[in-house]
């Protein structure tokens, strides 16, 4: 396992991020009242789009906060903005400047998503999406809401 990625396990990687509409976030405070889902996307992916409309419709229902990392560029940031307000997304979504949060989560596939619980520990890396997937997301995360501590972390 490469020092990085050993690294993302051991502490949540984001401490302060600030979002497409310039709102900061505290993430310490965030994590601590509930898990936080981390996914990568881009515009050009159909699968990220798939996975965020779902991902989306869950939030709320079961109870996890969502941050988005696009990796399309400052330089398109104006059309994904334009592009999130047309979705509708209720999450916050970050646009990744010269892909700084995707070489420090080792990520190598879009969409990549990370599921940490409220210690700021990785439970699961989600790579792709499908129903399969999206099932083993829900399941973790009402046991993480039940506050079952017999998930043990997991990157397949």
């Amino acid at each position: 396992m490469n020092t990085l990625f050993l690294t993302i396990l051991l502490a949540f990687p984001l401490k302060k991020v600030t979002t497409i509409d310039q709102k900061r976030i505290d993430m310490d405070t965030i994590y601590t009242q509930k898990p936080v889902y981390i996914s990568f996307w881009a515009l050009w992916c159909s699968q990220c789009i798939k996975e965020l409309d779902k991902i989306n419709m869950l939030k709320d229902s079961l109870d996890f906060f969502v941050i988005a990392i696009n990796e399309d560029g400052n330089r398109k940031k104006a059309r994904v903005a334009s592009f999130i307000r047309g979705k509708k997304w209720n999450f916050h979504v970050m646009i990744d400047e010269r892909q700084k949060y995707m070489r420090e989560f080792g990520v190598l596939a879009l969409p990549s998503s990370f599921l940490y619980n409220r210690e700021g520990k990785l439970i699961k890396k989600f790579t792709g999406f499908s129903q399969s997937a999206e099932d083993k997301f829900i399941k973790i995360l009402d046991s993480l809401n039940a506050h079952v501590d017999t998930i043990s972390p997991s990157t397949n």
